[in-house]
């Protein structure tokens, strides 16, 4: 191992990470809150472009830690006409969802096509009171759901139309699974394939069609494709975490990317449902491919990283590093025992609210499959 290997795996130097992401988070979430309540009701779009470029300042060091502090890469596969396409219009990502740290390989892919800040997603209303990236999400608009069909239908509906006017590219993310896959999960979801005599996935859960359709009815004249987005990790690779990204252990992700116009996804609910279901099917046999082939279908491509997240980093540590180092240099030599005990306390509550953070990425942590008000009702 060496030397800067070493040193990524200081527990002091995790603390100090957590600490640049978690007082940047603080400042951004306090301008952010401004501006909601002070330019919000003068000029959404105004506001709207503040609370992008604002969350973009700070998810970039999610960002950062992946490729930068990680080494990580993305290897992306798709045809030329597809990925020329991306960032550059809006689309609905229909992602899977398996892997702990797929969210911020995801979000690495956002901020290589500059579509970071404007990227949002469908998830459980429980995550926007998250301290910090929670609240980020509300401020950008992400669509909370409240795991009961006909309030999540009216949030949907609602939020989509709302959509409309944003200023700029965005992409809206939905995982189609409704939770983080795991072997006990997927045997729940295979049991209700059978039971309802479907088709059964080796490497999904049955997808929730109702998203989906609302999705495909409400979004017609403004976001003018699908984006069917299948990632991995390296057949024998250790399991992906976000304690490992932290550790500089780098993660090395390939993603297929294919384009679906909206106009071919069904607006009828049954046959949209049924398309739903067909997608997986082709997400499974993608799955199965890098299973069998270390790599997806198509031509890859590598999207380089940019250098936009180093700076964020070295504009964080100028602001909030240089002066704690001094802070706790002057500190030590007044050789106050309280003082530098206090100090020792808020170095533990850092750690210990950085452990919270990462638990919500945590598969263990994740939410039962089929849980919602209404699943014995209607599925």
């Amino acid at each position: 191992m060496g030397l800067l290997s070493s040193f990524k795996q200081f527990v002091v130097v995790h603390i100090l990470i957590a600490y640049i992401f978690i007082v940047s988070g603080i400042i951004v979430n306090i301008f952010q809150a401004l501006g909601y309540l002070l330019l919000r009701p003068y000029s959404l779009s105004a506001y709207r472009k503040l609370a992008s470029f604002l969350t973009n300042l700070h998810w970039s060091l999610l960002v950062f830690l992946n490729e930068w502090w990680a080494g990580s890469t993305i290897n992306m596969y798709a045809t030329d006409a597809d990925i020329g396409r991306i960032g550059k219009e809006n689309a609905v990502l229909l992602m899977n969802h398996k892997y702990e740290t797929d969210m911020i390989s995801g979000w690495t892919v956002c901020e290589r096509f500059g579509c970071l800040g404007t990227s949002r997603a469908l998830i459980k209303e429980s995550v926007k009171y998250l301290p910090i990236v929670g609240w980020s999400m509300y401020f950008i608009e992400f669509l909370f759901l409240k795991r009961s069909y006909e309030e999540d239908k009216r949030i949907i509906v609602k939020q989509l139309k709302e959509l409309r006017s944003y200023p700029d590219n965005f992409w809206l993310l939905l995982f189609c699974e409704g939770t983080r896959f795991t072997a006990e999960k997927h045997q729940q979801s295979m049991e209700v394939a059978r039971s309802k005599g479907m088709p059964e996935l080796k490497h999904h859960l049955l997808p929730r069609t109702r998203g989906f359709l609302l999705c495909a009815q409400g979004i017609r004249e403004y976001i003018p494709a699908f984006y069917d987005v299948e990632i991995h990790f390296p057949n024998g690779s250790p399991e992906p975490t976000l304690v490992g990204l932290l550790k500089g252990q780098p993660q090395h992700a390939h993603i297929y990317v294919r384009r679906i116009p909206t106009e071919e996804v069904p607006e009828d609910e049954a046959a949209c449902a049924e398309y739903c279901h067909e997608l997986y099917r082709i997400k499974d046999r993608n799955f199965e491919y890098f299973e069998q082939n270390g790599r997806f279908p198509e031509k890859m491509h590598v999207i380089p990283r940019r250098p936009y997240t180093l700076l964020i980093f070295i504009f964080w540590c100028v602001l909030l590093i240089v002066p704690l180092m001094k802070y706790l240099v002057g500190l030590v030599l007044s050789g106050s025992t309280f003082t530098i005990a206090g100090v020792v306390l808020v170095g533990i509550l850092v750690s210990a609210l950085l452990q919270k953070m990462m638990e919500v990425t945590q598969i263990s942590k994740g939410s039962k499959y089929g849980h919602t008000e209404n699943n014995d009702k209607k599925k």
